[in-house]
């Protein structure tokens, strides 16, 4: 059986594991966030393209009920 000892060190073990990931995600994200953003300044039709797209995609969805 477990003890409450053993139940706490899991707990701190996940924990430490999940602040980790977390942190890579958050620091992947902001690189993603950061070269797209640097992509469509040089590609600004890019983004109307892309917003069109992603606006016909969710009026297509709203549209069937």
């Amino acid at each position: 059986m477990f003890s409450t000892r053993d139940a706490r060190k899991n707990l701190e073990s996940v924990q430490e594991r999940s602040s980790e990931v977390s942190e890579r995600v958050g620091d992947a994200l902001q690189s993603a966030a950061s070269h797209s953003c640097a992509y469509l300044k040089n590609n600004p039709w890019a983004g109307v393209g892309l917003g069109a797209a992603l606006g016909l995609l969710v009026g297509v969805l709203i549209s069937k009920k």
